[in-house]
C-alpha cells in the first residue's frame, strides 16, 4: 500500500470514529438513566482512545491527518438527533438508533479489514484491533435493548 492509500484509509477511520465520539456525547445528553449513561460514557472514551491511536499511527507513519467527518455520520447524527426529539427522548428510540449507527460503523471497519491493500502491518492490527471494540460495542448495545425491552414490556 502506498502512502496516500494509507492515508486514506487511516484519514476515513478517523472520520468514522470522529462521527461516533459525537454520536454518543449527544446521546448522554439526551438519555437520564444512570446505568445507560456509563455505558454511553464508556464507548465516549472508547471512541475517543480509538481517534488517539489513529493519529498516533498517522504521526509513527509520517503521514498527514485530516480532521473531518463522514456524510453518513453526519447524517446519523441527524437522524439520532430527530428521533430523539420526536420519541420524547425515549431511552429505547435512542439505544437503537445508537445501534444502526454502530452497526454502519462495524460495516465500514470489515470493509478496511478486508481490503487488499491494506498491508501495512501497524495499520492491519489497529484496524483488526477497532474492529473487535465496535463488535463489542454492538453486542453490548443489543443487550442494553433487549434488557430495556423486557423492562417496558414487564410495567406495561
Amino acid at each position: 500500500m502506498d502512502s496516500n492509500e494509507e492515508k486514506q484509509v487511516l484519514n476515513f477511520l478517523y472520520a468514522v470514529c470522529s462521527d461516533r465520539l459525537e454520536q454518543y456525547r449527544n446521546a448522554q445528553d439526551e438519555i437520564k438513566e444512570p446505568h445507560f449513561k456509563e455505558l454511553l460514557s464508556h464507548c465516549e472514551q472508547e471512541s475517543a482512545e480509538m481517534l488517539s491511536d489513529i493519529h498516533a499511527l498517522l504521526g509513527e507513519l509520517g503521514l498527514e491527518w485530516e480532521e473531518e467527518s463522514t456524510l453518513s455520520g453526519d447524517l446519523h447524527n441527524l437522524w439520532i438527533d430527530f428521533r430523539s426529539k420526536l420519541s420524547g427522548h425515549n431511552t429505547q428510540v435512542i439505544l437503537s438508533a445508537l445501534l444502526c449507527a454502530e452497526e454502519a460503523n462495524l460495516d465500514k471497519y470489515a470493509q478496511e479489514c478486508k481490503s487488499p491493500a491494506l498491508q501495512e502491518e501497524r495499520i492491519q492490527n489497529l484496524v483488526s484491533k477497532q474492529h473487535a471494540a465496535l463488535q463489542s460495542s454492538v453486542e453490548r448495545l443489543k443487550s442494553f435493548i433487549k434488557h430495556e425491552e423486557k423492562e417496558a414490556s414487564m410495567n406495561s
